[in-house]
């Protein structure tokens, strides 16, 4: 129980984060869930096939609030924060495409299957790198390597979205 303990709890953040953006989305006005997502990832809402900045640039911006809060000494803590708000965003611009008749494909093809890999990803490596102080005991020696690897792979992640984008558009 104590190993599967660290993968039932990002689950349930992942899981609790995602419900919870879609709750809020089924509360939210429509004008106000387009602010939050033109202000967060305006690629869900052009026609067009966004560029290679604008796809980089909302990545960007995680991966530098997700370092701040692991290198600060009081924000460290928080830091799975982060992926959960990531979680809740994918929520509320999933209700978004859904509601949309025509972004089917889009969701399916390339919105959620990126985002739950995203989300997954920042949590788990914000588990390994500030474990919550009721894990700490369980994960005593920190795999940097692992973490390397996983950044890696988020990286590679986001050059596989920049290569697929194009396709998804002409569907």
């Amino acid at each position: 129980m104590t190993r599967s303990f660290p993968l039932f709890f990002l689950l349930g953040l992942l899981v609790l984060g995602y419900l919870g953006g879609l709750w809020l989305y089924s509360k939210m006005p429509y004008e106000q869930v387009e602010r939050v997502i033109h202000w967060l990832d305006p690629r869900l809402l052009s026609e067009y096939v966004p560029n290679g900045f604008d796809s980089i640039l909302p990545q960007l911006v995680t991966i530098l609030l997700f370092l701040l809060f692991a290198t600060h000494l009081i924000l460290k803590y928080m830091i799975l924060l982060i992926g959960t708000m990531r979680a809740v965003f994918w929520g509320i611009s999933s209700g978004y495409l859904i509601a949309q008749d025509t972004q089917f494909w889009t969701y399916a093809l390339w919105w959620f299957p990126f985002q739950l890999i995203y989300c997954s990803l920042l949590l788990l490596i914000g588990f390994l790198l500030v474990p919550p102080p009721s894990t700490q005991l369980l994960i005593k020696n920190r795999s940097f390597k692992l973490i390397g690897f996983l950044s890696l792979f988020y990286i590679v992640l986001i050059g596989l979205e920049l290569f697929v984008l194009p396709y998804i558009h002409g569907l």
